[in-house]
């Protein structure tokens, strides 16, 4: 076998080449294609002979596909010598712009080829006709014993894998056979074309690989601006039809350009996403970009949004109106309730032909583990879905994950460069929940808080002293991190965005201004203000900090177990599902209280009828005895909290009442049978106390006289006088009013008293909204309405209308509660700032605060900041006026309520990315067109402040890992946004181009290699291990009642493993199926089980995922080492 080489263990064709070149004078290789990867194989043997001269003979021209380099014969016999040249350089450019040659090596070694090549001792021919020959001839030079000539042929191409490690069969010939070799391989280099022979072609070759691969020199200015290019360039768009301006323009709709490119960046993010999240704000025009979007789809669809906005059967409101003006509804369109959820899934699953789905509101369904949400996501699953929200970036991680997963395959996610978007947002929740607990508890007086706040912060930074300064900067960090996630399948801006786009900016002056917001302060009695802060900090605190409602019927499960017990995964989960339901319960009342003593009052006496019927319930199932009685928990409740609004949770809670009062168990109910409870007495003696602290409130309002001379009812009334008596300004009309309240019980406290003073000119919009009410709106502050009437001075109304409709006859927004949520603020200014019409030039906007009697102004914003920081303490994650990263004081709440809405938001990245490309385009034109044939995986350093390598990768859209390196020590890689590194590579046009560092490519192939989310060890209590359990124990261990299903509940596997599409919810119900018999039957509800949920997804649900996959590529762009010098 001495003749035969094949690349097995030692023996490599590699090795044997190398040999014969030192011994040679003249080389003629006839090979399939010239890759550089196997002439730099090479490379030493040719340098320690650098006389020997090397013909090399190319057969085919290679493609560039999804799956590497493809080699290919050229068939059209046509072609022009000069076009194969050409096919063939471009053939060259493809092979060389690839992982293989992106190392040092080839840097280093490419430099002398070139030199081979123009001193003509590297001559490369492209065969005449396409040829998959394999023969590489061998002229010794004098001396050589017994041999003047041999060749090898066979199998191995000139690549590395060819000639290295890739299985191959040659055989190495002496002498015999050798001529007529050399005469075939003479006779096709006689009529080959010529390629570095050709002065000019060579120039070509020559200039291919020093300008258009890999290698090329670039400066740091040409880098800045080619990063920024391809930042850009991601946001791309599609066309619109001319048919979708002439819809906007019958139906009286400006044809805005920013809204057209709304359009189309939806259409192109649909195309490679599936689904789109349209988060512009309140004003802007998010219907109509989501019905044009709909209108180009040209597919039939649905309209999920909140009962308030469905509109009239005479298609004139809401969204019955944008789907007929439209066109959508001759598609088949419809219009569902969010509330009608299992009627809506039942719908989608019989019509077979929804394709579309567009959500509104979609912000509600941030919880997984509801059987809302379970219900919406089989509703989206496989379809377009189109997200309208207002806000996707103020949530948590997980609440953002459950946005994406109803159109995006978390664990094949083309929205980041690794696949594995529930790995990535796991990583994101362990920060975020650490950070968030660190804020919190860091000086708690709970030792065991402070002790874990302190190992949290260790666990992160590495150090024993926490530095609140680190906590803030790590949060924004995080913040950028999950908004840079996200960003590729969102569409926001904001008005500052209009105004500083060069191609909007004339489009905003049909906005008005909106003035910082005016404070009413309504002033209580010493006595009053005293019982103002009890309430807030004594009666409804942190049961932790001393709070006294205990809201133990909200919480049986901290009563049932050991308090001090470790909890499995479920027990936790009733754990922090009843203490979320007992937190919601506590913040509500001081919400209330915050926002009128009517409400308050209201809810107060609703708490004592419940929890006494909860206690008599008890004690009525006990025979009289309390220890001997059950507790039913409705269940319903815990996932309320996270959907619904809170009248129609305390309504809920009305109804659950009944039900207890009946005997009758809700539908989804918890029996707990209290002898079984290890803290009994407490439970039952924390329901009493309860009772008795309701009692005591109920008495402490009437004798504080809150009610019935409400000072805060009063405030309101006089200043609301004051307003409608100013003369309007020149060319504006009448100033009308707004009083926005979060509480249907605030709106009918004020009623009663703002009635008596306004009668009929004022028009409250409390509960449902009728065809009848919603007409009256829209014909008395819609300024665009064509039946334009004036009937009220003011609107008295919840957030029900702060959604959908325009009110911009009004130019006052009374927020008799505090926003406790900015977006809030955001929405109920947005419906009075249209920029459908501008009706005035200035839009004013109330707060009210409470003080004391007899206090100046200074004194009474003091106050009233330190009100408002108690309530603030006690809502805790419920307020979102800071942000995790920021420390709350009482001054700076205040000021934060107080801030101008328009100043809430902040110009986007992208926009300033756009000015500043856009600044560079007018200067250097040339740059721009010439960045548009630049290689990828070029290089360059420049001098900057600390050592530091970034790499820019592009999969769809840009994304960047980096390293800091110094001399004492290396750092690690991490990824980063390009907001966050802008001002690192940003540089002018003369900044200086240096040498790379002789530590880059240690550093670039670390940088490359680095993947950070990687899914670590999944805990044996997950909800997916135990899922996963299960279904491996029925496919293990079948019944015959199951056998037909067992090809289901394989693709249930596959889908959990692979793809991620289950929600939370989901995975419960498979985690909770039996696979035992026992008396209730458990393998058959297993059974029933598995047949509903094939029902409820399809089948072949999972083969339909599949089908919508992108196959987007990795691509390394460029990389930039920044040098402290």
């Amino acid at each position: 076998m001495k003749n035969f080489i094949t690349n097995h263990n030692t023996a490599n064709l590699k090795k044997r080449l190398i040999e014969l070149i030192q011994k040679s004078d003249e080389l003629k290789f006839l090979v399939g294609f010239f890759y550089f990867s196997g002439i730099r194989e090479l490379y030493e043997g040719l340098k320690e002979k650098p006389d020997v001269n090397i013909k090399v003979l190319v057969g085919l021209n290679v493609d560039k596909t999804n799956f590497g380099l493809l080699e290919f014969a050229d068939q059209n016999n046509q072609l022009s010598d000069e076009e194969k040249s050409y096919k063939f350089l471009r053939s060259v450019k493809k092979s060389l712009n690839t992982e293989d040659f992106d190392t040092e090596e080839f840097y280093q070694q490419v430099r002398y080829f070139i030199k081979l090549i123009s001193e003509n001792k590297l001559t490369i021919r492209k065969t005449y006709n396409p040829n998959h020959a394999k023969i590489y001839l061998f002229k010794l030079e004098e001396g050589q014993v017994g041999r003047k000539n041999l060749f090898i042929t066979g199998s191995s191409n000139l690549t590395k894998a060819g000639i290295t490690t890739q299985e191959e069969f040659n055989v190495e010939i002496s002498d015999f056979g050798f001529d007529d070799a050399e005469e075939y391989f003479d006779s096709l280099w006689g009529e080959a074309i010529k390629i570095t022979e050709d002065d000019i072609i060579k120039r070509g070759l020559i200039d291919i690989i020093e300008n258009e691969t890999l290698v090329k020199d670039i400066t740091p200015f040409e880098a800045f601006v080619l990063v920024l290019k391809t930042y850009l360039d991601s946001f791309e768009q599609k066309e619109v039809s001319q048919s979708l301006v002439k819809t906007l323009e019958e139906n009286g709709y400006t044809p805005y350009q920013y809204q057209l490119d709304a359009v189309k960046q939806a259409l192109s993010i649909i195309e490679n996403n599936n689904g789109v999240i349209i988060a512009d704000v309140v004003g802007l025009g998010k219907t109509v970009i989501a019905c044009s979007v709909a209108k180009e789809l040209k597919k039939r669809g649905i309209v999920i949004c909140p009962p308030g906005i469905i509109g009239d059967r005479n298609k004139n409101s809401g969204w019955k109106k944008y789907v007929e003006e439209f066109g959508l509804s001759k598609e088949g369109w419809e219009v569902w309730s969010i509330g009608d959820l299992e009627n809506i899934a039942d719908f989608v699953n019989n019509a077979k032909d929804i394709e579309v789905i567009i959500i509104d509101e979609a912000h509600r369904f941030r919880n997984q583990d509801t059987k809302d949400y379970e219900y919406l996501k089989n509703i989206c699953r496989n379809k377009i879905v189109i997200l309208l929200t207002a806000t996707p970036f103020n949530n948590r991680p997980g609440d953002i994950l459950s946005l994406l997963k109803l159109f995006i395959t978390p664990k094949k996610s083309a929205i980041t460069l690794e696949n594995n978007l529930v790995a990535r947002f796991k990583s994101f929740k362990g920060i975020f929940d650490r950070l968030a607990y660190i804020k919190k508890y860091w000086n708690s007086m709970n030792a065991s808080k402070r002790k874990m706040a302190l190992s949290n912060y260790e666990g992160l930074f590495g150090e024993k002293t926490i530095k609140l300064e680190k906590v803030k900067k790590r949060a924004k960090y995080l913040a950028k991190q999950i908004r840079d996630v996200i960003e590729p399948v969102t569409i926001r801006r904001n008005r500052l965005d209009l105004q500083n786009n060069p191609f909007y900016k004339d489009e905003v002056g049909h906005l008005s201004k909106i003035a910082d917001p005016k404070e009413w302060f309504f002033e209580l009695s010493k006595e009053q203000s005293a019982f103002y802060d009890k309430i807030i900090a004594t009666y409804f605190g942190d049961p932790d900090e001393g709070g006294q409602f205990k809201g133990a019927i909200y919480r049986p499960f901290e009563y049932e177990k050991e308090r001090d017990k470790e909890l499995n995964l479920e027990e936790n989960r009733q754990f922090t599902q009843q203490r979320n339901l007992f937190d919601f319960m506590r913040r509500l009342m001081v919400k209330r209280f915050e926002s009128s003593f009517g409400s308050f009052e209201k809810s107060i006496k609703n708490f004592k009828r419940i929890t006494k019927a909860v206690l008599e319930f008890i004690k009525k199932t006990g025979n009289g005895d309390y220890y001997k009685g059950e507790y039913i928990l409705d269940r319903s409740l815990l996932e309320k909290i996270y959907n619904n609004e809170p009248e129609e949770i305390e309504k809920s809670l009305l109804e659950y009442e009944e039900k207890i009062n009946k005997g009758e168990y809700p539908k989804n109910h918890r029996r707990y049978k209290i002898g079984d409870f290890k803290l009994k007495e407490n439970f039952i003696k924390d329901i009493q106390s309860d009772l008795a602290l309701f009692d005591s409130i109920i008495k402490e309002l009437a004798e504080m006289d809150l009610v019935k001379d409400d000072p805060k009812a009063e405030c309101l009334l006089a200043n609301i006088k004051d307003v409608l008596k100013q003369k309007p300004q020149p060319g504006e009309p009448k100033r009308k009013v707004i009083v926005f309240s979060e509480y249907l019980d605030t709106v009918n406290h004020l009623e009663k008293i703002l009635t008596k003073h306004f009668g009929e000119r004022m028009l409250v919009v409390g509960g449902d909204l009728s065809a009848h009410t919603i007409a009256r709106i829209n014909k008395n502050f819609d300024a665009s309405h064509k039946e334009s009437v004036d009937d009220y001075d003011v609107l008295l109304t919840t957030d029900r209308i702060s959604e959908g409709f325009n009110l911009n006859r009004a130019g006052m927004v009374i927020n008799y509660d505090i926003p406790w949520n900015p977006v809030r603020v955001i929405q109920r200014v947005g419906r009075i700032n249209r920029i459908s019409k501008k009706v005035f030039n200035e839009l004013f906007l109330v707060n009210f605060f409470p003080t004391e009697k007899g206090a100046v102004l200074v004194q009474s914003r003091q106050i009233a900041s330190n009100k408002m920081f108690l309530i603030h303490n006690v809502l805790g994650e419920d307020a979102k006026i800071f942000d995790i990263d920021e420390e709350p004081t009482p001054a700076g709440l205040y000021e934060r309520i107080q801030q101008n809405p328009d100043a809430i938001e902040e110009e986007s990245f992208y926009t300033k990315a756009l000015k500043k490309f856009l600044a560079i385009q007018k200067q250097e034109p040339q740059l721009i067109e010439a960045l548009k044939n630049f290689p990828a995986r070029v290089k360059v350093a420049k001098n900057s402040k600390e050592n530091e390598l970034l790499v820019f990768f592009k999969k769809g859209r840009l994304y960047i890992h980096g390293i800091v390196y110094k001399n004492d020590a290396d750092g690690k890689p991490y990824q980063s946004t390009f907001e966050e590194v802008f001002d690192k590579i940003a540089c002018d046009k003369d900044e200086v181009k240096l040498d790379l560092s002789t530590d880059f490519w240690k550093y670039y192939e670390q940088v490359k290699s680095y993947k950070e989310y990687q899914s670590g060890p999944v805990s044996d209590q997950s909800l997916e291990q135990k899922a996963l359990f299960n279904i491996k124990t029925i496919i293990a261990t079948p019944w015959q009642e199951v056998l037909p299903h067992l090809d289901f509940v394989r693709t249930l596997r596959e889908d959990i493993l692979d793809y991620g599409t289950l929600s939370d919810y989901t995975l419960r119900r498979i985690a909770n199926m039996e696979t035992v018999n026992d008396a209730g039957n458990g393998k058959k509800k297993t059974v029933e089980e598995i047949c509903a949920l094939k029902r409820e997804m399809g089948e072949d649900y999972l083969q339909k995922e599949k089908e919508r996959q992108k196959n987007l590529t990795k691509e390394i762009i460029i990389a930039i080492e920044n040098q402290k010098l």
